[in-house]
């Protein structure tokens, strides 16, 4: 099976590592020189590494292991959680590092890796698709039986394939910060009045260092002014978190944004299929991407050499019905969260193994929205 992956992100690194480990040829296109920096939080949820470690890479990892997290609520509660030792801690590390390391892993097991190397078109054949590619002056042409098509949330290939638009759209911004003194290594979520339903993030990269960013859906920019650097620096400027943990007048340095896609109604065809960004399955609540993108690209590669490949987007869009529930009770969730959170925030204040626990089920470990449910449905 002759295969092309466009996208070198962690979902198109994985599918192709893992089809070239099951006897697949495959060319992995990335339109950037590499590495690459990303707009990105930098943080790999201990779910996250945990489904690297299940595709079969359980040794990438950043130089910060956190091992809890501190999360506040709309009502101004916070509390402090780990998470199971199954999955005992989640890291940091830079994406241009990150997804470095899962593309040489990939070239490891076979892939043809060609950088700055754009997919102009795909078109599909009925026994295969065909690729125009362009690499400077140079333009070819490159035949396949199957495309993975994962070029995050801006490419077009996806749309001129005729695949319907996303339903709901998130926008995030971050930027680096540098502090006096030291940071505890835990992850920082405030889901503050200001932004909820979305929230701020503080992710440490180091002793000293920090990813600071804020999350949140388009109605709630537009109230704030519409303008996301702004939102940010009110955010950095008015938390009592911020103030806490990283000081005064804050100014932060590499400040990028992005747009996190969720919810498409299909993500595939005969013969091409899509993952990560592109098949919109980022958490539509938290906005985590990195885990959902190795999840889908491990679904379509198992979707892939489970049968004849002309069939296998059958096979892929059965196996993503998970997200699509997840959507469904994300949006539910997320219209009444600050009121739903509330008590059970109160009672994680006091009580630390089941701060733990809801921490478990609600932010990080979930399997599935079902896992939201159940945290909030907890007795108190």
């Amino acid at each position: 099976m002759n295969v092309i992956v466009v996208g070198a992100g962690p979902g198109g690194a994985t599918a192709a590592r893992l089809l070239a480990a099951g006897g697949a040829r495959v060319r992995m296109f990335e339109k950037s020189a590499w590495p690459r920096e990303k707009t990105c939080g930098d943080g790999v949820s201990p779910l996250g590494l945990r489904e690297l470690a299940q595709s079969g890479l359980p040794e990438v990892s950043g130089p910060v292991h956190l091992d809890r997290a501190l999360v506040s609520t709309p009502g101004g509660t916070s509390f402090r959680g780990g998470w199971p030792s199954a999955t005992p801690w989640g890291t940091t590390i830079v994406r241009r590092d990150f997804d470095a390391q899962l593309v040489d892993a990939a070239v490891a097991a076979g892939v043809a890796f060609e950088p700055q190397t754009t997919v102009a078109a795909l078109a599909r054949r009925p026994d295969g698709v065909t690729a125009t590619v362009r690499s400077g002056e140079r333009e070819s042409t490159c035949d396949a039986d199957v495309a993975v098509i994962a070029e995050g949330a801006t490419g077009g290939l996806a749309a001129a394939l005729g695949f319907p638009a996303y339903r709901s759209r998130l926008v995030a911004i971050r930027g680096y910060v540098e502090t006096a003194h030291p940071l505890v290594p835990e992850y920082g979520l405030f889901y503050e009045r200001g932004l909820s339903p979305g929230y701020g993030w503080i992710f440490p990269m180091d002793e000293r260092r920090a990813n600071v960013g804020i999350c949140v859906d388009e109605r709630v920019l537009a109230r704030g002014g519409g303008n996301l650097r702004t939102l940010l620096q009110r955010w950095l400027d008015t938390s009592p978190f911020v103030r806490e943990i990283l000081g005064l007048s804050l100014q932060p340095g590499g400040v990028h944004g992005g747009i996190i896609p969720s919810g498409r109604k299909r993500r595939s065809e005969p013969r091409v299929l899509l993952v990560g960004d592109a098949a919109g399955v980022a958490d539509p609540f938290t906005a985590e991407g990195i885990y959902e993108a190795i999840h889908s690209a491990r679904l379509a590669a198992d979707a892939l050499h489970g049968g004849d490949p002309a069939q296998a987007h059958g096979r892929y869009e059965r196996s993503l019905r998970i997200f699509d529930r997840n959507e469904r009770t994300a949006r539910a969730m997320r219209a009444t969260f600050d009121l739903a959170i509330e008590p059970y925030a109160r009672r994680a204040a006091r009580d630390p193994a089941f701060a733990s626990r809801l921490n478990t089920d609600v932010f990080f470990l979930k399997p599935s929205f079902i896992g939201f449910v159940a945290g909030l449905l907890a007795p108190t």
